[in-house]
């Protein structure tokens, strides 16, 4: 079957209400299709790549589907020791490229598919029946397991969206019941609401323009590496920005920093002392931050700059 491309909410920050729309949870993981075919089961992230051999755990799901064909759409999940979907333990599993260290990876990073879509059925393409009549399906055709499950349903989106707060998850997702399957996001159909985080951040580099420095190069620690995860410059003043240049000059290097970034045109890189609090809603799929603002410089040490997430207030 020809690799299908996923429907994806529009970010939105009005909670949609009335009988016409159900809420889910967002989960904080990786898009994963799976293609079930006569007792076997493919499976791919959102941009295509083939993953079935890197997640046995799913391996289970044709035992679990009361048909011999399916395609279903989900969330491949890491819960942390908090048992919250934590996206930097999914993109720590998904990093594994030498199959010899996968039982090291199950263990240490576990994964849960959830399910919210059944997209084809023993042949038949779902795409254009409503929602509802495919979620209908997709709990009557799917058993669960302890690592396949299907989301929930919830009716009061505003109610979910705070348990959410509460609970420090990425936010909801509202779906209006009758929307067929649309991919990408030309659609009104889904709109996810994001719950605004923040994370300590190493400052790694400055990117100058026209000889003045305009954005931070961030980082973070993730095992032994210092990860990059993105430029920032909103949320600086003027002033904060004539501070930054007097900084470079005593904790310049000539090598990046950031084991995942080695080159950038116009960069001075800084040794990674620098700390600071940075707001953003959500991640991308490249694991940079998506809309990061700078909320102030930190005396916390860079070691304490780990990856974990704050709820904004």
């Amino acid at each position: 079957m020809k690799l299908l491309e996923v429907m994806e909410p529009v970010l939105s920050s009005e909670i949609r209400t009335g009988d016409a729309w159900i809420h889910q949870i967002k989960w904080d993981g990786i898009r994963g299709l799976s293609y079930i075919e006569d007792g076997s089961v493919q499976i791919y992230t959102k941009s295509g790549r083939e993953r079935t051999s890197f997640y046995p755990e799913i391996q289970i799901a044709p035992k679990l589907l009361n048909g011999h064909q399916a395609v279903l759409d989900g969330e491949l999940v890491v819960f942390n020791t908090g048992n919250r979907p934590s996206f930097h333990l999914i993109m720590n599993r998904e990093r594994l490229r030498n199959s010899s260290n996968l039982p090291v990876y199950q263990q240490k990073y576990p994964v849960c598919y959830i399910l919210f879509d059944l997209l084809f059925f023993n042949g038949t393409d779902l795409r254009n029946r409503p929602l509802e009549e495919r979620q209908d399906l997709l709990r009557t055709k799917v058993s669960s397991s302890s690592n396949i499950t299907v989301t929930d349903d919830f009716t009061d989106g505003s109610a979910l969206f705070k348990l959410m707060k509460e609970r420090n998850y990425e936010g909801i997702v509202s779906k209006r019941k009758n929307s067929r399957y649309q991919a990408g996001k030309k659609h009104n159909d889904w709109f996810k609401t994001k719950i605004s985080k923040k994370i300590l951040a190493i400052v790694g580099g400055l990117s100058w323009k026209e000889q003045f420095p305009n954005s931070l190069l961030l980082g973070i620690f993730q095992g032994d590496q210092y990860l990059y995860i993105g430029n920032a410059s909103l949320g600086l003043a003027q002033k904060d920005f004539q501070l930054l240049k007097a900084y470079a000059s005593d904790y310049t290097q000539e090598s990046s920093p950031f084991d995942n970034l080695k080159k950038m045109k116009d960069t001075t890189w800084l040794k990674p002392v620098l700390t600071c609090w940075v707001s953003f809603l959500e991640w991308t799929d490249s694991r940079s931050l998506r809309h990061p603002k700078i909320i102030g410089f930190s005396k916390d040490p860079a070691s304490e700059a780990q990856g974990k997430e704050f709820i904004t207030e």
